[in-house]
């Protein structure tokens, strides 16, 4: 019985999607188990032992599905491993039902089993098995079950070329004939074949086989083979199918092998031949190998192991995978004709280009691969590597949204503009009539509105004495009659009447008339007026409204978000002038009110009469064809809808300054003529628009020609500044206003809302800013009311002295210590206490550490959320070294004495992108630490948490203008926007870039572990750490858990970069509190390891020990460590101190003593020993107290297969008299207990002593080496 209870990390070394019942599984060979995922949730469904120690190598399954009686749906697969070879099915019995793996007999071929292929069928029952597999020696075997049987059959068929293999391809195709490629071990590709009826059961090897190509070409071994499907759409030519080859020498070779579906393999004349034979003279395998290469390239930074195609209807791509650990996509095209040369002719006629990389693993190699074919073009694709991670991601057309997951969209200013033009007409369109079928011509829909009564008043103000002014209060009416002139299709009969009160306080009743008319075909409306006599008879015309058309300067977005437009007309009146103006403003479709203006100017005559028409409740105006009404859809979808677009803005000459995101879906950006522009994102989960919807918010001189934005840390507020100083506030409704002035301009913003609140209608913020050319940073507590947007607020300005030559680029306010830290270009920190701020004199920093970052520019300073009131303040920190830290911060203060505030640094680390980590993001939803940054010419987020590379975007780099938001649901989305060649870029993903189905661990061997004693949490559990180190530098913590239900199993807690060399040995204090490392290049690091919130584990490299020699080339092959006693040490209470003792590869033992302290810790060399020329492995402490005074002994082991004990000093001495002591010691015993080297010791003292042995301490000793000695 095969236990699968274990829970296993390893390299992963098969993979393979199966479809049952509808569900996508994936299917993961990792070790000798065998693990089934639910692709789409990522969860396992179940694990198998298939081998009882060989590891799967690989998987293939059927690929059509069978019922049994039962009903239940059944896939066959086929698993093998170095020689096994397993029969299994997959199973369930519901749609929604866990699948089930049920294995078979297992069985054993003659050699190594490097491909395998089940016979291509639509249907087959349950039990039918039918299989092809090819061997490294290039045999070809049949495995096989009879109907009604439980067993199945294993037998030899016949072989190619022999030759010894590195890899095989199977292709079963509908010609009945079986095609196998090989890749072997002298860089040769061979393609052979023989037909399907060799398969029927009676008949009697061997059989013979088929050569059809051996192509040379490749330098090096040949580690992947893969055959085409048959291309009947590929762009040079119909019916073509491909071989690819990768190998050592780091090229992929196409060959075209397109005669391999013809209904007659061979060649004209030539016989069949037996394995050993070959149907091409030698001579002639070099011609031709270079007529049917195709295309080559050299790719990757080290060996390829495998290939696949990835087919399209138009297009073809290849998918090679390294021994670098990446997954490199190719694209095969024509290549372009050279001028004046002659077209090639089947040499090289193609090129692969280089299309993306995928690194999602790390360490070496990549192992196993997967595909699925989604659709046309569309593939999933999962891969398995060295370090036993497992991840899937989709390749395919990306420049839409696919599946509601991903946004790419590019803009120029001229897009921008032409985006906005369209949306303007939209919104015009909409304002004139939401919802009419027939909503007609913007004249059209005036003259509609104008019907009905209207408050009017009317002010004149006359420059001429002989002409009143006054004030006009009264209504007007626009009643509609039948045309009265033949050529106007609708008419208004206007009719005022008010009371009239002239300045000198003369009141007299007035009455006008005037007649409206619109004409259809010009789309126009005219006033005329009436008769003197009859005055509903009209006499000649007064003027014509002059309405401004798309593209004009005649429309404008009110207060409200309603639409203004205006019209003009002109009259001449003997000698008088009459200029009347006009304003309509509509909203839904309904005129709101309007204004009409006239400018008279003549011989007797100079005024301005200013008249506004507000709608009363008398006649209001219905149009039966319009709703009026607008759709709500998001939080702020009303009041996007409601804005019109400027058309005034000459977006095409201008260029694209600083973004800075108002939300997930929102972001703001600035231009060099001072605009400002709204992008917005289609929402995933609802329209799922085409592209960025853009706005004009406004446009501000003082943002000309560059500015600065940030967004208030804790508020959906946007704080934007110039070059004048002024700082403009911009939040959700898009209004924007000054709220403060900092005289010159800014160099530097940030701004925190404050969570304790003083009253309710305002929101208390700080900010701090720096100017160029001062010293200074100048804090301000203001007060915003929200429900005032016309309120600038009110503020407190304080100054912050700066220490010399410290330039700011990230601030952050503590509020529960009333602190504020700012941190500099150069690495360092400056500290502030807020409670002595005052508004006579600048308040100096009350301390500044330089080199928190090295010298590189802090980017990030925050406090970690949901900080309990009973725990110390946490702090992170992340600058340009690469680096992350998080800190404990503290204030103390002592009688009269000026507060102290002091950085404790409780977890560093580098994530594997840097080396520049520009943002970082804390997410509630998933308690999780987003980090992005810059590697190299692409912007990268990565998931610190869970270890991940969550999204990576080739940009260009990190100097332009950028702006990236993750999603806070948890999902590891996120939108990145930045300016490429006066391009706007924006990439936007629902979640991370790839599914990750299992984590893994270390992409190397692992050299050393170590487990810690049994630790108390924050949560109050006790738990311990897994220490692994391995050959990629790394120190990675692990806790392990087998009673959880959701994290069974490991899980890795971090990952410690520091190393430049393989691990060597790990070691725990006695209290878990310290870890101690050691490597190549002398590299000794002591690591303080404590629980951190949402971090999980931090870890920080306290001290590291110095090297022994000028050159630095040592390994240090073990070593122990004991805590002294504290009545023999001189470190007080808060540190601790450790006797260590190492040995080095040059054959030398080395005693040091180690303080650990929070503030000073330090290595100081005791004693120095040497053994002989063979090198010491092994090293043990033991206190025999056998001498007098006892004395501490070293036990250790060597490359001569012998043991020899050092006398190191008095256990009684206190340490710091050790250190001015004669420092040589020497071994005084030494017994050989091997032939050879000793790879591992152990000692155990003794319960009970053994009477024939001396007095003292007793240990039993034990022992394995080279020579298989235990």
């Amino acid at each position: 019985m095969i236990s699968t209870s274990t829970h296993l990390i390893s390299p992963i070394t098969a993979l393979a999607f199966v479809t049952l019942r509808s569900r996508l599984l994936l299917l993961v060979g990792e070790g000798p188990c065998l693990k089934v995922f639910d692709h789409e949730t990522t969860r396992l469904l179940q694990v198998k032992r298939v081998f009882e120690s060989q590891a799967v190598h690989g998987i293939t399954a059927t690929n059509a599905t069978a019922y049994s009686n039962t009903g239940k749906s059944v896939v066959n697969l086929l698993l093998w491993g170095g020689r096994f070879l397993r029969i299994a099915n997959l199973s369930s019995d519901a749609a929604d039902g866990d699948p089930h793996v049920n294995l078979a007999e297992e069985l054993q071929a003659d050699n190594w089993i490097l491909d395998a292929c089940l016979r291509p069928s639509v249907s087959y029952a349950p039990q039918d098995l039918d299989a092809v597999l090819v061997t490294a020696h290039n045999a070809a075997l049949h495995v096989s079950r009879a109907p009604r049987s439980h067993y199945p059959t294993l037998k030899p068929v016949t072989g190619g070329p022999q030759s010894i293999l590195y890899s095989a391809c199977i292709e079963w195709s509908a010609k009945k004939r079986i095609a196998i490629a090989s890749g072997t071990v002298f860089g040769e590709v061979l393609l052979w074949s023989f037909p399907e009826y060799t398969l029927e059961a009676g008949r009697v090897p061997p059989v013979s086989s088929q050569l059809h190509y051996k192509f040379t070409g490749h330098e090096g071994s040949v580690f992947g083979v893969s055959i085409s499907p048959l291309l009947s759409r590929f762009p040079f030519r119909n019916g073509k199918r491909l071989l690819a080859s990768c190998s050592d020498d780091r090229t992929i070779r196409l060959w075209d092998i397109s005669g391999l579906d013809a209904d007659e393999l061979m060649p004209d004349g030539a016989p069949e031949h037996s394995e050993s034979s070959s149907i091409f003279p030698d001579d002639d395998i070099n011609s031709e190998s270079a007529s049917r290469c195709v295309a080559t390239v050299m790719g990757h930074a080290s060996r390829i192991w495998h290939v696949r195609f990835l087919v399209s209807a138009k297009e073809l791509d290849i998918i090679s995978f390294g021994e670098d650990s990446t997954a490199q996509i190719w694209h095969l095209a024509e290549k372009p004709p050279i001028k004046g040369a002659l077209p090639a002719k089947g040499s090289e006629c193609l090129q692969l280009i280089h299309r993306q990389t995928y690194a999602y693993h790390s360490g070496k190699n990549i192992w196993a691969s997967a595909l699925a074919h989604q659709q046309d073009g569309l593939y999933t694709i999962a891969t398995g590597g060295a370090d036993g991670r497992t991840v899937s991601y989709g390749f395919g057309n990306k420049n839409k949204i696919t599946n509601g997951e991903l946004l790419i969209s590019r803009s120029t200013m001229e897009d921008v503009g032409a985006k906005l033009e369209e949306q303007r007409r939209l919104f015009i369109d909409s304002s004139l009539g939401s919802g009419s079928k027939h909503r007609g011509t913007t004249c059209q829909s005036i003259f509609k509105n104008l019907k009905g009564t209207w408050a009017l008043e009317r002010q004149i103000r006359s420059a001429l004495p002989s002409y009143p002014s006054g004030s006009f209060r009264g209504k007007a009416t626009l009643e509609k009659r039948s045309p009265s002139t033949q050529g106007f299709d609708q008419e208004y009969l206007y009719t005022e009447s008010g009371a009239f009160t002239a300045d000198q306080g003369l009141t007299f009743q007035a009455t006008r008339q005037y007649v409206y008319r619109y004409r259809h075909d010009s789309d126009t409306i005219s006033a005329w007026f009436v008769k003197p006599d009859d005055r509903s008879v009209v006499d000649y015309l007064f003027h014509e409204l002059r309405l401004g058309d798309y593209g004009k300067s005649h429309e404008r977005q009110g207060s409200q978000g309603e639409l203004v437009l205006e019209a003009s007309g002109y009259h001449l009146c003997v000698d008088d002038h009459y200029a009347p103006k006009y304003k309509f403003s509509m909203k839904n479709g309904v005129l709101k009110d309007w204004t009409l203006e006239y400018q008279v100017k003549g011989p007797q005559k100079d005024y301005v009469a200013e008249g506004s028409y507000v709608r009363t409740s008398e006649g209001v105006y219905q149009d039966s064809e319009s709703k009026g009404d607008v759709k709500a859809s998001t939080i702020d979808q009303t009041r996007r809808n409601s804005r019109c677009p400027s058309s005034e803005l000459a977006l095409g000459t201008d260029a694209l300054k600083s973004y800075v995101f108002l939300a997930e879906d929102a972001f703001l950006v600035t231009t060099a003529k001072g605009n400002v522009l709204l992008g917005s994102l289609p929402d995933f989960n609802r329209n799922r628009l085409p592209g960025i919807r853009w706005e004009v918010v406004g446009s501000f001189g003082g943002l000309i020609p560059s500015s600065i934005t940030t967004k208030v840390v804790g508020a959906e507020y946007i704080l934007l500044s110039g070059n004048d100083g002024t700082v403009y506030l911009c939040g959700y409704s898009l209004s924007v206003r000054p709220i403060l002035e900092l005289g010159r301009k800014a160099a530097f913003l940030y701004a925190q809302k404050l969570q304790h609140q003083d009253r309710h209608d305002k929101e208390g913020h700080v900010i701090l800013a720096t100017c160029l050319g001062l010293s200074v940073a100048q804090v301000y507590k203001h007060d915003i009311d929200i429900n005032d947007s016309t309120n600038q607020g009110h503020s407190r300005s304080f100054l912050l002295s700066l220490p010399e030559s410290f330039v700011v680029t990230s601030a952050c306010y503590v509020e529960e210590l009333k602190v504020w830290i700012l941190g500099s270009r150069n690495g360092g920190l400056a500290f502030y206490d807020a409670s002595l701020l005052s508004l006579e004199k600048d308040l100096a920093p009350c301390s500044v550490l330089q080199d928190v970052h090295g010298a590189d520019a802090i980017t990030v300073i925050q406090c970690l959320p949901d900080q309990k009131t009973d725990q110390p303040v946490y702090l992170m920190t992340a600058g340009r070294d690469g680096h992350y830290a998080v800190h404990i911060i503290s204030k103390t203060q002592s009688g009269l004495n000026s507060p102290e505030i002091f950085l404790y640094t409780v977890h560093r680390s580098m994530p594997p992108f840097g080396p520049n980590v520009e943002g970082a993001a804390f997410t509630r939803q998933s308690h999780s630490l987003t980090l992005w940054g810059f590697r190299s010419k692409h912007s990268v987020v990565w998931n610190a948490c869970k270890h991940v590379e969550t999204m990576a975007v080739e940009c260009g780099g990190a100097h332009r203008h950028w702006s990236y938001i993750p999603r806070g649901d948890g999902s590891d989305g996120g939108t990145f926007v930045w300016t490429k060649a006066s391009v706007c870029n924006v990439y936007s993903q629902a979640r991370a870039s790839h599914q990750v189905f299992a984590p893994g661990g270390h992409g190397r061997e692992i050299k050393a572990m170590a487990i810690s004693p049994a630790l108390k949490k924050l949560d109050g559990w006790t738990n311990r750490y897994i220490a692994t180190g391995a050959e990629d530098t790394t120190i990675r913590i692990w806790s392990y858990d087998d009673q959880s239900s959701s994290e069974v199993g490991f899980r890795c807690l971090a990952t410690l970069p520091k190393h430049t060399t393989g691990i060597q040995q790990l070691r725990w204090s006695d209290d878990g509190k310290l870890l101690f490392s050691t490597a190549g290049c002398e590299e000794f690091f002591a690591w303080r390891v404590q629980p951190v919130p949402i971090i999980g584990v931090g870890a920080v490299c306290e001290a590291a020990c110095s090297k022994v020699t000028e050159d630095g080339d040592l390994r240090i092959l073990d070593f122990c460590l004991e805590e002294s006693d504290s009545q023999y040490t001189d470190v007080d209470t808060e540190g601790k101190t450790y006797t260590i003792s190492v040995i080095y590869s040059d054959s030398s033992l080395r005693l040091f003593r180690y303080t650990s302290h929070p503030s000073h810790s330090q290595f100081t060399l005791l004693r120095i020993g040497t053994y002989s020329t063979n090198c010491l492995t092994q090293i043990l402490p033991l206190h025999p107290a056998i001498d007098d005074p006892p004395h501490r002994y070293l036990c250790t082991a060597s490359s001569d297969g012998h043991i020899a004990l050092w006398p190191a000093f008095p256990s009684l001495v206190p340490i710091s008299d050790l250190v001015s002591t004669n420092k040589t010691i020497q071994f005084s015993h030494r017994h050989r207990i091997h032939q050879n080297t000793i790879k591992c010791l152990h000692a155990i003292p003794l319960p009970l002593p053994i009477p024939s042995l001396a007095a003292g301490n007793q240990y039993l000793i034990l022992s394995g080496g080279d020579d298989g000695a235990l």
